[in-house]
């Protein structure tokens, strides 16, 4: 499964939020397995000066895209980490240089998607979560009935809806009673119409 980064508050206010505090660098013994890198935090455009891409970013988060990054680059089923060797910004856009020496190397990763590894996101601060840690998640209502986990999480406008395989449960605190993440369950409230198993 691949995910962009979403943060998200326990304050319905704010749900959405890209802009984390710093970036969190993993050591060179935690690339071994490039399939848990599965974060996308950005898309390659294209060439830039031959020798360097162009990237689109999907994270706001300060040193993201800056010298010393490191991404998995996810192709043709075959992963490969890449580290920046210089960056700059233009635009919207990250013009960077890891390495590549020819155009043709440039070309082959035109449409390629940068990924992070989850150990290597911004600590958040306190109240706030990535939507990403909600899947997989327990959901039990007040009264200890197991509605199942969080298969999958819908964004709307007004607030991120979890879906489980008997329930659709609106992230507010209307029907949000708990997020226990160190136990990995989120309480809600029996609310008549969460239910999609009940006719």
């Amino acid at each position: 499964m691949q995910v962009r980064i979403l943060v998200r508050s326990s304050n319905p206010k704010f749900i959405c939020v890209y802009v984390c505090s710093s970036v969190v660098q993993i050591e060179m013994s935690d690339v071994s397995n490039l399939e848990e890198w599965d974060v996308l935090v950005g898309r390659v455009l294209g060439d830039w000066d031959k020798a360097n891409l162009k990237i689109t970013p999907f994270s706001d988060a300060p040193g993201r895209f800056a010298t010393g990054a490191r991404f998995c680059v996810h192709q043709n089923g075959k992963h490969r980490v890449l580290d920046v060797q210089t960056s700059r910004k233009i635009g919207h856009s990250f013009i960077v240089d890891i390495g590549l020496k020819t155009n043709a190397e440039t070309q082959a990763l035109k449409g390629a998607e940068l990924f992070i590894h989850r150990s290597m996101r911004a600590t958040l601060p306190e109240g706030e979560f990535y939507a990403t840690d909600i899947l997989g998640m327990r959901v039990q209502t007040e009264n200890g009935d197991d509605w199942g986990e969080v298969e999958e999480i819908l964004e709307t406008p007004a607030h991120d809806v979890y879906v489980t395989k008997v329930a659709m449960i609106p992230s507010h605190p209307e029907f949000i009673v708990k997020r226990d993440f160190e136990n990995n369950v989120i309480t809600v409230r029996d609310v008549e119409g969460l239910r999609t198993d009940v006719v």
